[in-house]
């Protein structure tokens, strides 16, 4: 059976583990010239972040004992809207480059919207701007 537990302890251990990926990524960041701040240190803060929250949260459900609660899994309706959601990040990735920033983000948005909030798509638009 698959328990908020169990699925707390992997999305901990996958948040170290991104973590650990972006401190090692962050190392790869070339510096050029004098800086009050190196380039790599916001990617290292991040890094350190997901690695001391991912164990936390992990140290933490491993330490619980007590009842645990079962998941319930999205049913048609609730899978469609995660790949639909899925697909939009994926299309404002790929628009980001030929549209540009301002154009993409206004797109995914006013999309989000509509199709989340089942709102109007003149609401959609207003709130994308």
């Amino acid at each position: 059976m698959k328990t908020q537990r169990a699925a707390d302890i992997a999305v901990g251990f996958l948040v170290a583990l991104l973590g650990i990926f972006v401190l090692v990524s962050s190392t790869w960041i070339s510096v050029a010239g004098v800086h009050r701040l190196s380039p790599r240190t916001f990617p290292y803060t991040v890094g350190i972040l997901l690695v001391l929250c991912g164990a936390g949260l992990a140290m933490k459900s491993w330490s619980i004992r007590g009842k645990d609660f079962a998941i319930v899994w999205p049913d048609g309706e609730g899978i469609r809207l995660i790949l639909v959601s899925l697909v939009g990040v994926a299309g404002y990735i790929a628009l980001m480059n030929p549209l540009g920033l301002p154009l993409a983000t206004f797109l995914y948005v006013a999309f989000g919207v509509w199709y989340l909030k089942r709102s109007k798509w003149v609401t959609a638009l207003v709130i994308g701007l």
